[in-house]
């Protein structure tokens, strides 16, 4: 059953059309299960396969030219795999020098985005603003200014690609989906389900639909049961939640688990909270601490690095199989499925 919509949730503010009149039909796609959902969705409403493209915004830079840092290494590799098993094209965004240049950044403007196009170029976009420094982490917290990782890696460098591809320049009709269900968290509980997207003009109209939000975590498994994918690795190593490697709203667990598959990236991460003299988290405790007093209660790592050897190997890898996709023998929920969200609550 569908989950009932809070009476203080906001109205929607645009109409969706049937979905044969857009022209082009994008998923903001992460990897992750609920655009994985969103993607499921429209294939179950007979949404030909032409008519869709998957958008994936890199989190640590131009996948051509940059090493994994806070995404997990085979994060771009599953994604090119589902693309290229479900014969959806595939399409990258990202900001240059990712989260890394961004939380490093001393008297510098915000970098610039690009995107490919369709053809295989590349256009960029933006890197001319005001000169900061910022030396921070972003905040866990639902404020987006503070919480920057999101706007400046993701929605800003989206919303870009809609102004400058001369494809949506002037009268196009495109519908864009994302993954947020209101069963993640209070605040998204209370989104509309269809609005205008920023980039919506009158050259151009662009709906926002977030087609899954009042699906329950039961039904986003379920739709990938029903069509046997096999979930991005996080999930099967006890990750609730496929984000960043180390995501800012990681809890004790997850840090542990972090610390336990790549003790290097942990240890930098150590460093950087020296650096910028405050923690990932908001509590002031330094996560190596952190991590250590969680796992003396008996909350250790989600990870058996015995049992879990070949799991961990694909997850920081830089390959995954298109015909690894599809489940071979029978489909099971993987070891993080139900857990907590660890997301922006």
């Amino acid at each position: 059953m569908p989950l009932p919509r809070p009476s203080d949730a906001k109205p929607d503010s645009a109409e969706l059309l049937d979905l044969r009149e857009y022209e082009k039909i994008i998923v903001s796609f992460s990897g992750g299960k609920d655009s994985t959902a969103c993607v499921l969705h429209l294939l179950d409403l007979g949404v030909p396969r032409a008519c869709i493209e998957l958008w994936h915004q890199c989190i640590d830079g131009d996948p051509k030219d940059s090493e994994p840092f806070f995404d997990w290494p085979v994060t771009e590799a599953y994604v090119e795999a589902f693309a290229q098993a479900m014969e959806i094209p595939l399409l990258y965004q990202w900001r240059e020098g990712g989260i890394e240049r961004e939380m490093l950044k001393q008297n510098q403007a915000t970098a610039r985005a690009g995107f490919e196009l369709p053809d295989g170029n590349v256009m960029y976009s933006g890197g001319t603003g005001g000169k900061k420094t910022r030396l921070k982490f972003p905040a866990p917290v639902r404020d987006l200014r503070t919480r920057w990782c999101t706007p400046i890696l993701k929605i800003d460098v989206d919303a870009m690609v809609y102004t400058n591809d001369p494809r949506f320049k002037t009268g196009c009709t495109v519908v864009e989906l994302t993954g947020e269900r209101r069963q993640e968290s209070g605040n998204r509980a209370k989104y509309a389900e269809v609005e205008p997207h920023k980039s919506a003009s009158k050259k151009r109209r662009i709906e926002h639909w977030r087609a899954v939000i009042d699906w329950t975590e039961e039904e986003v498994w379920d739709a990938l049961k029903r069509h046997n994918i096999n979930p991005h690795p996080c999930y099967h190593l006890g990750w609730s939640r496929c984000s960043c490697f180390p995501c800012i709203f990681g809890d004790p667990r997850d840090f542990a688990s972090v610390r336990e598959i790549d003790l290097t990236l942990f240890r930098t991460l150590e460093e950087l909270e020296e650096t910028f003299r405050s923690t990932i988290r908001m509590d002031r405790t330094p996560i190596g601490e952190w991590a250590k007093r969680e796992c003396k209660r008996g909350c250790g790592p989600y990870v058996d690095m015995q049992k879990d050897r070949a799991m961990i190997q694909q997850a920081l890898s830089q390959e995954y199989n298109p015909q690894d996709i599809f489940v071979k023998g029978t489909w099971k929920p993987p070891r993080g499925a139900f857990g907590h969200s660890g997301g922006p609550v």
